[in-house]
């Protein structure tokens, strides 16, 4: 039996353990406080190490700069170029080129750009059959002889629309039955501002139409009022004529024209515009790889020797849908529909496509998902239209 002193003696014992256990060992502390001071080789190597790391990353950055600027990789001065070449034929993005690579090498690069003036004329040897599309054989949602997705198989309008789908862009190729249904819209404001295309559909009663010409896009905010170079229209001119670009248009016998030419009115030309570069030239193309313009959204119109115009626009500058097609792309692709003559329109953030009242594409300007003001547009009239004037 534990007489009641005891059990209290017990009691203040165990507490007394237990507010030591509490109260931090000064011991330990102590012990902790030293190993948490580094020593002084430790942080001596420490910061070598860092040094090390940091040097390394320094010189592979030298060595992979000057590797890309001045370096003789086939693959690294294929991309090399491509970027440059990209950057450049921007009105807003030229500086990711002459912010990393010398003058003396964007000099050099864009140098080999294209630009051919050599004239050609479609020669058309007529168009016999009735269904000249082979639109029988469409079928919208499937595919075409070629692999492309037919987006639109219109038969009351005698319109074909295919989906172009790539590793690396992504289009609409359009092709129209009769050259004498295509003709240039230009804006009704000239001086001021251009027009939605969606604007050139509903007032001049067309199906369809792509963008045309270029514009004088100081800051990249033009509203599209002052064109590049000359256009005419049904006869009428507006511009001023400029040696720089070659012409794309159609002559009164509507055979799609190429060229560098200064009289339009030799040629009898009823609707064209000036741009550059030309595609394809007696049936061959005149453009490899890049061909000095880079990756970008592309708008071009070509002609099949049956007369069949196409009209093909290449989404672009959107990473994870579509990067923008080089020329030669969009050269194979009209080559390959049978087109003898081809010439580019405007491309970049202006490529559009508006069919039936409605844009079918994806303009890179995300902040006017209809496009942006143009100038001018070619345009495919409506049957109803044409039917009427025959």
């Amino acid at each position: 039996m534990v007489e009641k002193g005891e059990e209290e003696v017990v009691s203040l014992d165990n507490i007394a353990d237990g507010m030591s256990e509490m109260r931090p060992d000064k011991k330990k502390t102590n012990k902790r406080a030293e190993e948490s001071k580094e020593n002084p080789k430790q942080k001596l190597k420490k910061s070598v190490v860092a040094l090390l790391i940091f040097s390394i990353v320094l010189v592979l950055g030298v060595v992979g700069y000057v590797t890309v600027v001045f370096g003789n990789i086939p693959f690294v001065v294929k991309w090399r170029n491509i970027w440059i070449e990209t950057a450049m034929t921007t009105d807003q993005h030229k500086w990711l080129a002459t912010w990393f690579f010398p003058d003396s090498l964007i000099d050099e690069v864009m140098s080999g750009q294209v630009d051919i003036k050599d004239i050609s004329v479609t020669d058309i040897y007529g168009n016999k059959s009735s269904d000249v599309l082979g639109q029988e054989n469409l079928v919208v949602g499937e595919k075409d002889k070629f692999g492309n997705t037919v987006f639109a198989n219109d038969l009351e309008e005698n319109i074909v629309i295919l989906e172009i789908n790539k590793s690396n862009f992504k289009g609409k190729l359009v092709l129209v039955d009769d050259p004498s249904r295509v003709f240039l819209g230009v804006t009704d404001y000239k001086g001021s501002r251009g027009e939605f295309i969606c604007d050139y559909l509903e007032k001049e009663n067309a199906v369809v139409g792509v963008n045309a010409s270029g514009f004088n896009d100081i800051g990249g905010v033009s509203l599209g009022g002052e064109v590049t170079g000359q256009c005419v229209s049904d006869g009428e001119y507006w511009g001023t004529y400029s040696s720089q670009y070659t012409l794309v248009g159609f002559d009164k016998n509507n055979r799609l024209v190429v060229g560098g030419i200064e009289d339009w009115k030799e040629y009898n030309i009823r609707d064209g515009f000036q741009y550059k570069p030309t595609l394809i030239l007696d049936g061959k193309k005149v453009v490899e790889d890049s061909a000095g313009w880079g990756l970008q959204p592309r708008t071009v119109i070509g002609q099949c020797k049956n007369g069949v115009v196409l009209m093909l626009v290449v989404d672009g500058r959107q990473v994870g849908y579509s990067i923008g097609a080089t020329m030669e792309d969009c050269a194979d692709i009209l080559l390959q529909y049978g087109a003898v003559t081809a010439g580019a329109c405007d491309g970049g953030s202006s490529s559009v496509i508006g069919y039936n009242g409605e844009v079918i594409n994806k303009p890179c300007a995300r902040d006017m998902p209809t496009g942006r003001y143009l100038p001018n547009a070619w345009l495919v009239a409506r049957k109803s239209t044409t039917d009427k004037e025959k």
